[in-house]
């Protein structure tokens, strides 16, 4: 069995290259969710906002291997309208249960912690590490610093039950 794995859903390209540059410092596999219909243009934008406000399950593609062969899997994807998008909430729920570690980045100005909190509702169990990065942070390099804090945490984070969940931080100020 692998270590870690890298799952990603990029829309406009920004946690594509946020994810590459986890799994660079990882020295893991890269798997894409991808939108089984195009979103690009007027209309694509006008589905991510209907899809996210609807709260709709969307039909994607996964060319990956079975989730099962990693110990430890990280899920990235970008917030829309301050919801996780759409075809990473679906693949997370296709895939139940998770009986793995997982961690969390998501690609947000706003609702990045709302969506942290609805990738634990998918999963059934809070994600830990999470962080919270800017497209401008990506997109300027700026954000490798924490990206590399986020990977150092992955990788020192004791093996845990997965059957044992952790409380959110907001939930532990002695945690926080």
């Amino acid at each position: 069995m692998n270590d870690i794995a890298v799952i990603f859903y990029s829309r406009s390209g920004t946690t594509r290259l946020a994810a590459q540059m986890l799994a660079d410092r990882l020295d893991c596999p890269l798997f894409e969710v991808e939108d089984a219909v195009s979103r690009a243009g007027f209309r694509g934008d006008l589905r991510c906002v209907i899809d996210n406000l609807l709260r709709r399950h969307v039909p994607y593609r996964y060319a990956g291997p079975p989730l099962s062969e990693y110990a430890n899997l990280v899920f990235m994807a970008p917030v829309w309208i301050g919801h996780l998008a759409a075809p990473m909430r679906s693949f997370l729920r296709d895939q139940r249960p998770f009986t793995r570690g997982v961690a969390a980045a998501v690609m947000a100005a706003r609702g990045g912690f709302r969506a942290a909190e609805e990738i634990a509702e998918a999963l059934g169990r809070p994600p830990h590490p999470v962080i919270v990065l800017l497209q401008r942070d990506v997109v300027s390099g700026d954000a490798r610093a924490d990206i590399d804090a986020f990977a150092t945490a992955l990788i020192s984070q004791p093996t845990t039950d997965p059957g044992v969940s952790r409380r959110p931080a907001w939930l532990s100020p002695n945690e926080a």
